[in-house]
């Protein structure tokens, strides 16, 4: 079995692209590549940074309370994308959508929760587009 390793530029060694979780192919040690992990999973540093997810409300698009998420400050942001927003003075993780007269409306991705539609008078700011979700096992 070979050691995986980390360096001080975040890089380890990557077999292949996926692993599958049923029948395991024969690797050879040849057949690796190094895969930087920075560049990898925060492709935009400059205007990248991260914060820990809390509650429920987006369980059903995979993010759950303690997971580490990237968000990408720099990318334009699209109906459908997962943001985090600055909303009447507090931060929240949603899908953004935007309705059909215009209006921003963001969703939960658990049914507990009802989507909130942004008016006129909300402060609210789009503060970056999650890129990636990360957890512990």
């Amino acid at each position: 079995m070979q050691k995986i390793a980390s360096t001080s530029q975040g890089t380890i060694r990557l077999f292949f692209g996926a692993a599958p979780c049923g029948y395991a192919p024969n690797v050879s040690e040849d057949e690796g590549t190094d895969l930087n992990f920075t560049s990898y999973w925060i492709p935009n540093p400059k205007d990248s940074y991260s914060v820990i997810a809390t509650g429920d409300s987006m369980e059903g698009a995979r993010i759950f309370a303690g997971d580490m998420l990237v968000i990408d400050a720099g990318r334009e942001v699209r109906s459908g994308d997962v943001v985090v927003a600055w909303l009447n003075g507090d931060l929240t993780v949603k899908r953004l959508q935007y309705a059909q007269d215009g209006r921003i409306i963001l969703v939960p991705e658990n049914p507990k929760y009802a989507p909130i539609s942004v008016g006129e008078h909300d402060d609210m700011r789009i503060l970056g587009v999650v890129t990636s979700v990360h957890r512990k096992l």
